[in-house]
């Protein structure tokens, strides 16, 4: 019986590893105006992020990330019972452990923050979630653009590009647009 090489052998094996590794699948998401993060949205809040947990599921198979938040204003949706809503998303870190979801939102405990919310989770991955940062100098609540790094247009020709950063807008303003869109 002949023996095969050893780089023979770790090719075979190299090889058998691809095979029985499922593949990594990528998907795109398509950006969301404000229009259809509006009428999409069950809820829409600004709130105060109050504390964020990361537990694995029940098969100690992925990680999951509830952001608990106090409700500051109610712009869609029913009041929740004590102000407060319960977030629950893909991701997050555990020990040393990091399951990295690209494109869903970010938290920090402390942050101010518009939200468009559908079912207790932000719409369309981080394009619903809006940082908010006082303006000293103005006197005024600012919303930061939404996180478009992950998201993309299509032209009228079924192309695609990468969505573009948009601008900081006063909350007052963002606030009349939305009611505007609620026939508020």
């Amino acid at each position: 019986m002949s023996k095969r090489p050893f780089a023979v052998q770790v090719a075979v094996a190299a090889a058998g590893f691809c095979m029985a590794t499922p593949l990594a699948m990528a998907s795109l998401v398509r950006a969301l105006n404000l229009v259809e993060l509006t009428t999409g949205a069950d809820r829409i809040v600004v709130a105060d992020v109050l504390s964020i947990q990361a537990t694995w599921d029940s098969a100690h198979r992925t990680i999951h990330t509830t952001i608990e938040i106090s409700v500051r204003e109610n712009w869609k949706g029913e009041t929740p019972a004590g102000g407060r809503l319960t977030i629950r998303q893909p991701g997050g870190t555990v020990g040393e452990i990091e399951m990295t979801v690209r494109g869903m939102a970010r938290f920090a405990v402390g942050e101010h923050t518009l939200l468009f919310l559908r079912r207790s989770q932000v719409m369309g991955m981080s394009q619903g979630k809006r940082s908010l940062r006082w303006e000293p100098i103005e006197q005024r609540w600012l919303v930061d653009p939404a996180d478009h790094s992950e998201v993309v247009t299509v032209d009228r020709n079924g192309g695609l590009r990468a969505a573009g950063a948009g601008r900081a807008e006063a909350l007052d303003s963002l606030r009349d647009k939305v009611g505007g869109l609620l026939g508020k």
